[in-house]
């Protein structure tokens, strides 16, 4: 809703599609927690804060004014794993093909410099059972990426 407030934003194997998380693998036990679309009531308050369906333009009228004319999302890191099966890695590749699509389409018209990427772990799950390295490789990726992002300079 405010991405100007953040200097930098990492989605570790985040829950993007509120609409249909319960479709996939174990999604369906997190209905009681989250609602299910599927119900109408819930499905309008899901869709207010599904990330997937709210990627906006901030810089066009509608999604904040003029005062956030030329604001954009912050640097985005997004983290999953290629076989997770708890939190599909569809609802990382999705949210960032929505995100590159809706933000960066237009390149000349789009004030959008800020990369946004994604992480995908190999041969991984959800988290346990990963060796000692791939934790360390993953915490250097993420550490590095909001240092570089924010200007974070490393002192001895």
């Amino acid at each position: 809703q405010r991405p100007g407030l953040f200097g930098c934003a990492l989605a570790h194997v985040g829950v993007m599609d509120m609409l249909r998380f319960h479709k996939f693998t174990i999604g369906r036990a997190w209905a009681c927690d989250f609602g299910c679309s599927e119900e109408e009531e819930e499905f309008r308050w899901l869709i207010k804060y599904s990330p997937l369906h709210n990627v906006r333009r901030p810089w066009e009228k509608g999604a904040g004014g003029d005062q956030h004319r030329r604001q954009q999302y912050p640097p985005t890191m997004l983290l999953t794993a290629d076989h997770d099966d708890r939190v599909v890695p569809s609802h990382t590749l999705k949210f960032l093909a929505t995100m590159q699509h809706v933000l960066c389409t237009s390149v000349e018209q789009s004030p959008q410099t800020n990369p946004i990427v994604a992480r995908i772990d190999r041969k991984s799950g959800h988290g346990c059972g990963r060796s000692t390295q791939k934790i360390i490789d993953e915490a250097a990726d993420r550490y590095a990426f909001a240092a570089k992002t924010m200007g974070v300079s490393w002192i001895d």
